[in-house]
C-alpha cells in the first residue's frame, strides 16, 4: 500500500480524534462537568481508544522501518507495526463499526461536524483501517494460537469501563449501563461482544491465512 495514502489516513485519524477530544470538551463545559468532565467522558469510550490505537498504527507504518526501529530505539514503533497488534486492532475496529451502525446509531443524530466526526469514527476510519491491516500484514504472519492475547485489549477495556462506572456512576454504552440494565444484563451483553471478538479474530486469521498479501522474498 502507498505510503503516501497510509500517511494520509493517518492524518486524519490523528484530526478526527483530536476534533472530538474539543468536543468532548465543549460537551463537558455545557453540561455542567467542565474540562475534566469532558476529558474522563473522552476515555471511557472504547471507539475512541480503538482509532487512537488505530492512528498510531498507522503512523508507525508511515515512519517505517529504521536503523533505530530495528534496535527498539525510537520506541513504541517496532511494537506497533507487529502484525499482532494490527490484527488486534483491526478485530476491535470492526466492531466498533458493527456496533455503533446496528445497536447505537439510532439513539442519537448528530449534525455538522459532530456527523462528519461520527462518520469518520464509525465508518471511514474503520473501513480503510481494514483494508489497511489486509495489505500491511504478510500471509501467515498471525496464527489462532495467538487471539488469547488479542483479547487482553477489549477484556482490560471492560474491568477499565466497569471500574470507571462504580467510581463515576457513568458508563459510556447502553448495554453496559449497569445502573439501567443491573450487572447480569451487563455482564452478559459484554460476554456476547467477547464472542463476537474471538470470532471475528479467527476470520481474520483465515483470510490473512488464504487471502493475505505473501511475505516478500528473502533477500
Amino acid at each position: 500500500m502507498p505510503r503516501a495514502l497510509i500517511a494520509l489516513f493517518a492524518v486524519l485519524a490523528w484530526l478526527t480524534v483530536s476534533t472530538q477530544f474539543v468536543l468532548s470538551i465543549q460537551t463537558g463545559i455545557a453540561d455542567g462537568t467542565g474540562v475534566v468532565g469532558g476529558v474522563v467522558s473522552y476515555f471511557g469510550y472504547f471507539t475512541l481508544l480503538t482509532n487512537i490505537l488505530c492512528a498510531a498504527i498507522l503512523t508507525a507504518h508511515v515512519i517505517g522501518r529504521s536503523e533505530g526501529a530495528a534496535t527498539g530505539a525510537d520506541g513504541l514503533s517496532p511494537w506497533l507495526r507487529r502484525p499482532a497488534v494490527a490484527s488486534t486492532a483491526a478485530t476491535a475496529i470492526i466492531i466498533v463499526g458493527t456496533v455503533y451502525h446496528l445497536l447505537l446509531a439510532a439513539l442519537w443524530n448528530p449534525q455538522g461536524i459532530n456527523l462528519v466526526v461520527d462518520t469518520m469514527l464509525h465508518t471511514v476510519l474503520p473501513i480503510f483501517f481494514v483494508f489497511f491491516w489486509w495489505r500491511a500484514v504478510p500471509r501467515g504472519a498471525i496464527t489462532l494460537q495467538e487471539i488469547p492475547r488479542w483479547t487482553s485489549y477489549p477484556a482490560g477495556y471492560a474491568v477499565y469501563a466497569f471500574a470507571r462506572g462504580e467510581m463515576i456512576g457513568e458508563y459510556p454504552y447502553p448495554f453496559i449501563d449497569v445502573a439501567s440494565i443491573g450487572y447480569g444484563a451487563a455482564l452478559r451483553n459484554s460476554v456476547g461482544v467477547a464472542v463476537v471478538f474471538l470470532a471475528l479474530a479467527a476470520v481474520l486469521v483465515g483470510i490473512n491465512r488464504f487471502a493475505g498479501v505473501p511475505r516478500p522474498p528473502e533477500p
